[in-house]
């Protein structure tokens, strides 16, 4: 989580991708969304095509959230976050492209979220 603006918490999100093959990959798309338990729900697209080296790669999304006090007061107790989406795969642009599905799901350190968010807002 990056910061606090009145009525949003704004984050980011990496995404690790691991190309195991030996040739690079274009990524034409990725969507997806973000769960904080079933308290957030957040969409989340590639803003623009790029290139997957082989090895282990890292992608990052950022966005925001609208927030309403019943699940700020919530947030401390989450336990999960999942990431789930599809990844529009080509060897090169302009080729047709394979779509590779992907859900991750991991457990949150306990009082993460509210550590995070006391130094978010300054308590």
């Amino acid at each position: 989580m990056e910061g606090f603006s009145g009525d949003s918490l704004k984050f980011s999100v990496f995404l690790n991708a691991n190309n195991a093959g030996a040739d690079s990959l274009f990524v034409e798309n990725l969507k997806g969304s973000f769960h904080l338990d079933s308290l957030f729900e957040i969409p989340f697209n590639l803003q623009n095509s790029r290139w997957i080296s082989p090895g282990d790669n890292q992608m990052k999304f950022s966005g925001a959230l609208e927030l309403n006090l019943f699940k700020i007061l919530a947030l401390p107790n989450v336990k999960k976050f999942r990431m789930q989406g599809k990844a529009f795969i080509a060897l090169k642009p302009g080729q047709k492209s394979i779509d590779v599905d992907f859900d991750e799901s991991h457990d949150i350190p306990p009082d993460m979220l509210e550590k995070t968010l006391k130094k978010i807002i300054g308590l």
